[in-house]
């Protein structure tokens, strides 16, 4: 009896400690496929652009030569990539204006409209993210007709501007006017976002702050930004990481990272490298800097700003 005992105790506590690791184990089952997910279509192609990166290979001729960090060291030693660096920079810099910066602004007057008057001001700001890209670009392509007829020359022409401006083939104005179409496409999007940020604010806040006698830019800094932080750190983290993305079909569509790559940014040259030029080695290598900039900038960005951010509401 007392052996049987025994040896039932000790199944129920095999049956038991099989039941706690079952348990253990039911979390990582229910996220078994966003992982296989992750793993096949980031993981995975993130680690072969590392691998090619170190190899000279030609698409077209499928002949791969390890070369170790020569493509690397061609990208340091590069003008052109350099320029491309610095014109990336400039891209994101009018990103955080026009798709942070100002609809946030935005978002703030239109709370000071109606109900209605919100209702209208939100459709009509979120037209332009629900049109397709290429073919709103197309618009904007005759915006910017190099002759009196393109929209923007005949609106200059009443301020003494009788000369047209080539706004697509000028490499001073090439980027700008680039950047304006891929911002103006998304700006609403955002816009709703930074209102629905401000709309969640807790009106017992707000009142409370009023009581205490905050009134106009004091309750603006000491309470509604502070409380917005974490919708604004949200929008500047992703525009900054998509901002790139937003730009590619005006770039593809207008002016082809031109003249003179005035208008080419990192984004759109690594596509250059990789299916114009078919270099994937020296595209892949281009894409690993791209990576290590941004999420570099990224961790920054969390280090520095997510310290002023208030979550709790």
């Amino acid at each position: 009896m007392a052996v049987r005992a025994k040896t039932a105790a000790a199944a129920a506590q095999a049956g038991q400690t099989r039941r706690l690791r079952f348990q253990k184990l039911v979390p990582y089952l229910y996220i078994a496929p966003a992982l296989i997910f992750i793993f096949i279509f980031v993981f995975y192609p993130l680690a072969r652009t590392v691998q090619i990166s170190f190899y000279e290979w030609n698409i077209v001729r499928d002949r791969q030569n390890y070369v170790g960090l020569d493509n690397y060291a061609r990208l340091l030693a590069d003008p052109n990539f350099r320029q491309i660096i610095g014109q990336t920079l400039v891209y994101l810099l009018i990103a955080v204006v026009a798709v942070v910066a100002l609809p946030i602004s935005l978002a703030f007057l239109t709370l000071q409209l109606t109900d209605k008057e919100v209702d209208f001001y939100q459709s009509a700001m979120f037209f332009p993210t629900v049109i397709a890209t290429s073919v709103a670009t197309l618009v904007w392509v005759w915006f910017y007709l190099p002759t009196r007829t393109g929209l923007f020359n005949t609106l200059l022409q009443p301020f003494g501007v009788t000369q047209p401006v080539q706004w697509l083939t000028d490499s001073f104005t090439a980027l700008p006017a680039v950047a304006l179409v891929a911002n103006w496409k998304v700006m609403g999007f955002h816009f709703l976002l930074a209102l629905a940020g401000l709309k969640a604010i807790p009106r017992d806040y707000l009142e409370a702050a009023y009581v205490d006698g905050a009134h106009g830019w004091s309750l603006m800094r000491r309470v509604i930004l502070p409380l917005f932080a974490p919708t604004g750190l949200f929008l500047l983290v992703i525009t900054l990481i998509q901002g790139l993305e937003y730009v590619f079909v005006p770039i593809r569509v207008m002016t082809l990272g031109g003249p003179a790559n005035a208008s080419n940014n990192l984004m759109y040259a690594i596509y250059q490298e990789g299916f114009q030029f078919f270099r994937a080695g020296y595209a892949s290598a281009m894409s690993v800097v791209m990576i290590l900039l941004f999420g570099g900038f990224a961790l920054l960005q969390y280090r520095l700003l997510d310290r002023r951010v208030h979550y709790d509401r």
